[in-house]
């Protein structure tokens, strides 16, 4: 693809007193919403590679929140990520993206925030009773319908996706292998974190049931809980994705996220249901 990254570096700057990476968002970052706002992937995952710097050696992240507080738009984005809460073995790293609203000016968009614990060896008492996703194939089983006149727009342009057939077919969680065919910075080699959050949004899209042309719904939010490192091969990632909807237009998606030996996490995406 023409674009070749979700995001072109474009250089570093001080305003606030704050010290902020600087990038040019590409047409590769945009929702299935609007060709206008960001997938909430792309935002995520730019602030997680931001709070990857802040994660000493011998430390693993064990649970990212990200919040979307409105529109990401696709305009120049600055991003910085601190030590909010400092420690020998709990410590708290924030991030946060802002983007161009007008010249000159710039919005905040988005908030993320990582636990970051110190690592110690408990393989012999390790436990994971996930159901078995079986592995990407060559072959695409049933896809939900919007995504047949929908993925070659934007952000799922920029990834391939893996759709697996439920045994048992019929009503259920979905199941899903989808990777990025692009870093996420241009000239990047993206870290197994970073590979996770390019994609993690689309569990929202990937368990939807609901019908886009009568229904939206959105997400605010993103929260993974980590109880292994990821170890994604060829960049795939996998989803065991359901959503849950109320009667007072709240709902719930929730995902098992997994890599080529098994799950490694559980997701949570709060949503705002809504006819049209």
């Amino acid at each position: 693809m023409a674009d070749e990254a979700f995001f072109h570096p474009a250089g570093t700057v001080e305003a606030g007193g704050h010290h902020y990476e600087v990038f040019d968002p590409t047409p590769s970052t945009a929702s299935v919403w609007a060709d206008t706002m960001q997938h909430g992937a792309p935002p995520a995952a730019i602030m997680v590679r931001a709070i990857e710097a802040h994660v000493p050696g011998g430390a693993r992240v064990s649970r990212v929140t990200v919040d979307l507080l409105g529109v990401v738009p696709i305009t120049r984005s600055r991003v910085r990520a601190w030590v909010s809460r400092p420690g020998r073995t709990i410590s708290q790293v924030s991030a946060e993206m802002a983007c161009e609203t007008a010249p000159g000016e710039y919005r905040v968009v988005a908030r993320a925030q990582a636990w970051v614990l110190a690592s110690s060896d408990t393989s012999a008492i390790a436990r994971d009773l996930s159901p078995v996703l079986p592995p990407a194939g060559e072959e695409q089983g049933a896809m939900p319908g919007f995504f047949s006149h929908l993925k070659d727009q934007g952000f799922l342009a920029a990834c391939d996706w893996r759709f697996v057939d439920r045994p048992e077919g019929g009503d259920g969680p979905r199941q899903c292998w989808i990777r990025a065919r692009m870093p996420l910075v241009a000239g990047e080699e993206p870290s197994p974190l970073v590979q996770v959050f390019s994609v993690i949004d689309a569990a929202n899209g990937i368990s939807a049931y609901l019908d886009p042309t009568a229904v939206t719904w959105m997400n605010m939010d993103m929260t993974v809980h980590f109880h292994r490192a990821p170890r994604p091969t060829g960049g795939w990632i996998g989803l065991i994705g359901d959503q849950l909807v109320g009667g007072e237009g709240i709902g719930t998606t929730e995902s098992r996220i997994y890599d080529g030996d098994g799950a490694f996490a559980v997701g949570a995406q709060t949503l705002l249901v809504a006819e049209r």
